[in-house]
């Protein structure tokens, strides 16, 4: 009889249980997967923060989160990690009624680009371990990747010849109508440029600053179509940031800076550019940019542009254009830009194995060695 008893007692706490967990498993239950920071530099540290928040008395004994992300994040730990097309992780809790829990991955980013997270898998079984629950979760956390600064590839001569040409155009005359912000009061600055609001605000003398009249402003066009099929996706990458890095020298000496490229961007599946800006934040909007460039939408979308540009080219900017592809037809181009009296740069990367092509004066060739990349 006790035999009996002790299995009807049991029969009806595993049906309980049963369906108290059918019920309420998923109540008051929050997960939510998020990258540490908004945005960081290709070889950077990051971090990955997993947090389950079970506010309620039911306690989830084995609970399984499930997502994916990009294989390009080195784990510290991968132990519960499938590599194949994307990362995949399965991470295993247990969580205590009215508990929350955090766990966090620390990892490395190795490449460029616009990761998310858009989605998590949750997984949790009853107390007898003998039923599942299944259910799948919107997540949204996204991670920019910046390019990588090169500085090490672009000889220091070229920006500054570049920069010595822009200044030596740049009208000297400020314009009055035309205020760009306020900066700390230099011996050399004239009384009457003072910002007395300000001043009294920042409890430090203040002057204002303005553009000049004829600002010189720099116009970077990146070109993406690969010169020859030969390491193709390095090229881009080298590319891309070049592009970045040239973009910060040129606004720390508070040129303007635009960017336009035959770049996909992953967000837009569309061609884009970043317009001109110099403030502390148009570096983000730039890297963000070429961030999300995916694909590569050929020659002809970038010949469009730089025709574009041959229309309405003026004075008041210099182009420096960025692209391993450098056959005729573009240089055509270029060459004519240049004997309209249009100042004009080129960065071309190439590898050691390519056929070299007829010198232009405003070409900068960058050798890299194949068998190093």
């Amino acid at each position: 009889m006790e035999i009996i008893i002790a299995v009807l007692i049991f029969i009806i706490i595993y049906v309980v249980q049963q369906k108290l967990y059918t019920a309420l498993w998923d109540k008051n239950l929050q997960v939510d997967i998020r990258f540490a920071e908004e945005y960081v530099r290709a070889g950077d540290q990051a971090e990955l923060t997993e947090v389950i928040n079970n506010a309620k008395r039911l306690p989830l004994t084995v609970f399984h989160v499930k997502f994916s992300t990009s294989r390009t994040f080195l784990f510290q730990d991968s132990e519960n990690a499938q590599i194949t097309d994307s990362y995949h992780r399965n991470d295993v809790f247990s969580v205590l009624g009215n508990q929350k829990v955090t766990r966090r991955l620390a990892f490395q980013t190795t490449r460029r680009g616009f990761y998310e997270i858009t989605a998590v898998n949750i997984i949790a079984r009853d107390f007898f371990l003998s039923k599942s629950f299944v259910k799948m979760l919107a997540n949204e956390s996204s991670l920019y990747v910046f390019p990588e600064k090169r500085e090490d590839i672009i000889p220091d001569s070229l920006f500054e010849t570049m920069l010595g040409e822009m200044i030596s155009k740049r009208s000297m005359t400020e314009d009055a109508f035309s205020f760009r912000g306020i900066r700390e009061y230099g011996t050399a600055d004239s009384m009457k440029k003072i910002n007395w609001k300000a001043t009294a605000r920042m409890d430090d003398l203040m002057v204002n600053v303005y553009n000049h009249t004829a600002e010189q402003k720099l116009k970077i066009l990146l070109n993406l179509e690969p010169n020859a099929m030969i390491r193709t996706d390095y090229m881009m990458e080298l590319c891309i940031s070049i592009a970045s890095t040239a973009a910060e020298t040129f606004m720390k000496r508070e040129i303007p800076v635009m960017v336009r490229s035959n770049g996909i961007d992953l967000l837009t599946k569309e061609t884009g550019f970043v317009d001109f800006g110099s403030a502390r934040n148009h570096q983000l909007t730039i890297d963000r940019y070429l961030s999300r460039i995916r694909e590569n939408a050929g020659l002809d979308v970038f010949l469009d542009i730089v025709n574009t540009e041959i229309r309405q080219s003026g004075q008041d900017v210099t182009y420096l254009v960025i692209s391993s592809y450098r056959k005729e037809d573009l240089l055509l181009k270029l060459d004519y830009m240049v004997e309209q009296g249009a100042s004009v740069y080129m960065i071309s990367p190439y590898f050691d194995i390519e056929k070299k092509i007829e010198h232009r004066n405003y070409i900068v060739d960058l050798e890299v060695a194949l068998n190093e990349t």
